[in-house]
């Protein structure tokens, strides 16, 4: 190639390219990059590819022959093609002219090719053009991307790509008799081993005698589309049958609370079909009192929690106007836009469960009454003992009971009295005295005052009941409430200043069940008439209970007393009136009294 070739070249106004004897790209001038929409590397780098595009080798040297060439951004465009053979003492070069086959003016049948040839190549679909016995002569990039195959890679033939044979025999016979089909469903399988879902649309070319020579196919990739189908049948179907056999009742309800749907173990456990409530409000049908929590709050409350609501022992009215009672779980259902379009109430029936707990609770109450009152009964044997004593046990139990409850809310006390305590402390209470069984008579009903070793006789009941409770307490090998009956009946005569008996406990190392029961003792016998002494009047009692905050009594135990002074007042007055009607109110001549005992 002479320097005056290469010269004429580079000032053409056509896109030239020469190539080498050895089949090699030699050289291309500018114009040739302008008008491809092309850079050099863009060339060189597929140099194979893009000289197969070109067509120099399909039936020998042609004035001109089309072809479409991809840009860069990979969109195709017609070009025209001719090429000249040129000899030389080194070799032939091959002279190769592209000059572009649109320029906007161009109209005919040539043109109407080339529209049809870039709009084939184009497609973002599969193409491709078969002969009669399944020989692919002609497809578009599409095609090749769905197969995995590279465009200077060989095709199958059209029967290789059919996972089953009858379906391309299928489509075979409906083109011979209508000349196209649409939307064949059809099942492929890719050199690759992959499985493909397709919508086959075809068409049949015939010759200028109306002979069948082949035929186009367009595929419509719905692999994706029919894998999300069947996943939707299955979730569907795995749905319908949870729904309908799982072992709990399910109702769903739109926002506003009217039912939509049921399934079957509702209808059993309520006693209503599917006619009966879906279409009705859910609080029209279920609730039972007018002043139960609606559905609309229900719904108000699961909205605020994340989605979820859970209660338990949710009464529900049946069909037959009986109650059931059921564990009731409230979720939102969302869509995919994580909007909320219904709510499922999920219940299990508890009805039997609240009844025999039901059963179990007033068991436990009567055991718990007898128990109270067996222990009252033994507590009054000490009492009886003493016949101006009346009803004081019940009174001590009573003020025992006020006591703990408003020590109850005080912070240091809120974990430590709980509801059990304060049952279990009022029903010991009543065994503080009861060590007096061991005291003899001559001393437990002398009605004048006592002697100094008379006194410390008496003294003695608070280790004799405390040691008798804690022998019946370790037969019973566990924590009951004579644990803290032991407690009451060994220190109730404690002193906050540690001035007390039997041990000289002092302030909180005085056992709390002692500290209350001191109190309501005093009060009590403050107020009581003994064959020793008259009642105090209340005001009074008030008054010596005050002074001796502090020294006598807990503090804190005297600030409740305080705060619950009239309670205490009308207790004394009502056992008082029981007692000896019309007497409650007539004051009482102040006497000598034996608190300390």
């Amino acid at each position: 190639m002479t320097e005056l070739l290469l010269n004429i070249v580079e000032e053409l106004a056509d896109g030239f390219l020469i190539i080498d004897n050895s089949g090699k790209i030699l050289f291309f001038n500018d114009v040739f990059l302008k008008t491809t929409g092309l850079r050099s590397d863009d060339i060189l780098n597929r140099e194979d590819e893009f000289l197969r595009n070109l067509h120099l080798d399909d039936g020998g040297p042609r004035r001109e022959r089309e072809t479409l060439i991809a840009d860069r951004k990979g969109t195709t465009h017609p070009f025209i093609v001719s090429s000249l053979v040129v000899e030389s003492p080194g070799g032939h070069y091959t002279l190769v002219r592209l000059k572009a086959a649109q320029n906007g003016t161009e109209s005919g049948p040539e043109a109407d090719s080339l529209a049809l040839r870039q709009m084939f190549y184009n497609i973002h679909d599969p193409l491709f053009t078969a002969d009669l016995s399944g020989t692919i002569t002609c497809a578009n990039p599409a095609f090749y991307a769905i197969l995995g195959c590279n465009v200077a890679d060989p095709l199958p033939n059209v029967a290789a790509l059919y996972a089953h044979p009858a379906e391309l025999e299928d489509k075979i016979l409906r083109l011979v008799e209508a000349d196209s089909v649409s939307n064949l469903e059809s099942h492929l399988c890719t050199p690759s081993g992959t499985s493909l879902r397709v919508l086959d649309t075809s068409w049949v070319h015939r010759d200028e005698r109306g002979v069948a020579t082949g035929y186009t196919a367009h595929f419509k990739d719905v692999t994706q589309v029919k894998n999300l189908e069947a996943r939707l049948k299955i979730s569907e179907r795995s749905y319908i049958v949870l729904f309908e056999t799982i072992l709990s009742s399910i109702i769903i309800i739109d926002p506003e609370g009217m039912i939509l749907n049921c399934n079957y173990y509702a209808e059993k456990l309520y006693g209503y079909s599917w006619m009966d409530i879906v279409g009705k409000h859910f609080s029209d049908v279920f609730q039972v009192t007018k002043d139960a929590e609606s559905i609309a709050g229900i719904i108000a409350r699961v909205n605020s929690n994340k989605g979820r609501h859970v209660e338990t022992d949710v009464p529900r009215r049946c069909r037959d106007g009986t109650i059931k009672f059921t564990y009731a779980s409230y979720s939102a259902l969302t869509s995919a836009t994580g909007e909320t379009i219904a709510y499922a109430v999920m219940e299990r029936d508890l009805t039997e469960r609240v009844r025999l707990e039901k059963k179990l609770q007033e068991s436990f109450q009567q055991i718990r009454e007898t128990q109270s009152g067996a222990i009252l009964g033994f507590a009054r044997l000490t009492e009886y003992r003493d016949m101006d004593t009346g009803k004081h046990l019940e009174r001590i139990r009573e003020y025992t009971r006020v006591l703990a409850t408003g020590l109850a809310v005080f912070p240091k006390y809120s974990d430590y009295i709980t509801a059990d305590y304060i049952e279990d402390l009022c029903l010991s209470s009543v065994l503080h005295d009861v060590g007096k069984v061991g005291i003899e008579d001559a001393v437990l009903r002398k009605p004048g005052r006592l002697s100094p070793q008379e006194f410390e006789k008496i003294k003695a009941h608070a280790r004799l009941g405390g040691e008798a409770l804690k022998a019946v307490d370790r037969e019973i090998n566990r924590e009951s409430f004579l644990t803290i009956g032991k407690e009451v009946a060994l220190s109730h005569h404690e002193r906050w200043d540690g001035s007390g008996y039997p041990d000289g406990l002092k302030g909180e190392k005085i056992p709390l069940s002692a500290r209350i029961v001191a109190l309501a003792d005093v009060y009590d016998a403050l107020t009581s008439k003994r064959s020793y002494k008259d009642a105090l009047l209340h005001e009074e009692a008030l008054r010596i209970i005050v002074s001796e905050k502090g020294t006598h009594f807990d503090p804190d135990v005297v600030d409740v007393f305080v705060q619950n002074r009239e309670t205490f007042k009308r207790i004394h007055m009502m056992d008082s009136f029981l007692e000896r009607p019309g007497s409650a109110n007539r004051p009482v001549k102040a006497g000598k009294e034996k608190s300390g005992t």
